[in-house]
């Protein structure tokens, strides 16, 4: 929770109170007229401007001054998904209060339909289930392992993002709480593609769904915010399939590092995201371009 000084509020309820127009207070005050526009939107707090408006009412500032309590949220945590156990891991260690879901995977309509299942069968009731309660939590834990071995077999993983949150609790009629907010906890369930990237735009850097880079998690977390849409590809190799390009795609270097030739598609992703071993990856390349894989340049 955040605590910030206002003083827009109140000094249109000074001006008012003396029937001023905005621009009588400007001209009595020796500033722009769009100056007072700017100070009773909270717009600016500029000391000087203040003080000049508050000696026009012949008030001291303090007088003019509101304490505002704002609520705040901030990612606490992320990681991605990719078995059974990790899950299981990753909800006993961090318990939430609220939660969303999101597939931003590129999935057929048939897929799409299939993994949507496998989402509701996951998250049925699951506000009922909590790590403590030792019985009703096992029985939760058979409940949710053939709908993640399906999606894991699908190629795809469930990116977790842990959200701090803070909720301002207001005074009802007589009925005051305890506590001005109360801090809460929320968890946003995201199943992407296991070895998929995503960016905002085509200018914007190309991240993997990883959970270590910094950059990558506060544009995912920007997300679950303005529900803006991503590019999301199912790997690196389509994010740089033509009409694009390799050299013309702006990678992170945190989720692509260069390789020492000036590439970041290295030989070791591309066995990952394929599951073939080098010497088949040679072997196709050999026979569709006539020379084996040149790191880099898939």
């Amino acid at each position: 929770m955040r605590i910030e000084f206002r003083y827009g509020k109140k000094i249109q309820q000074a001006r008012e109170a003396r029937a001023w127009t905005q621009e009588q207070l400007a001209i009595a005050a020796g500033v722009e007229p769009r100056t007072i526009q700017r100070v009773e939107r909270d717009q600016t707090k500029n000391p000087e401007t203040l003080q000049a408006i508050a000696a026009a009412f012949d008030l001291e500032l303090d007088v003019l001054r509101s304490k505002w309590r704002v609520a705040e949220s901030h990612l606490v945590g992320a990681w991605l998904i990719t078995t059974f156990r990790e899950f299981v891991d990753v909800q006993e260690a961090h318990p939430w209060h609220m939660s969303s879901r999101s597939v931003v995977a590129p999935l057929t309509e048939e897929g799409r339909e299939q993994v949507d299942e496998c989402v509701k069968q996951m998250f049925a009731d699951r506000e009922c289930f909590d790590p403590h309660e030792t019985d009703l939590w096992d029985c939760y834990l058979q409940q949710i392992k053939e709908p993640l071995r399906s999606l894991f077999e699908m190629g795809l993983g469930i990116f977790i993002m842990d959200e701090h949150r803070d909720l301002l609790l207001p005074t009802v009629g007589d009925l005051k709480p305890s506590s001005d907010h109360m801090e809460c906890r929320v968890q946003h369930f995201w199943v992407v593609p296991r070895h998929g990237c995503f960016r905002l735009s085509d200018a914007a850097p190309l991240h993997s769904f990883n959970a270590s880079c910094p950059a990558a998690c506060e544009v995912l977390y920007g997300m679950t915010k303005s529900g803006k849409g991503l590019h999301t590809f199912a790997d690196a190799l389509w994010a740089a399939m033509p009409p694009r390009s390799e050299a013309s795609v702006h990678w992170c270097d945190n989720c692509f590092p260069t390789a020492s030739n000036g590439g970041h598609l290295t030989l070791e992703y591309i066995e990952r995201v394929t599951g073939l071993k080098r010497f088949q990856i040679d072997a196709v390349c050999d026979a569709i371009t006539g020379q084996p894989f040149v790191e880099g340049l898939a």
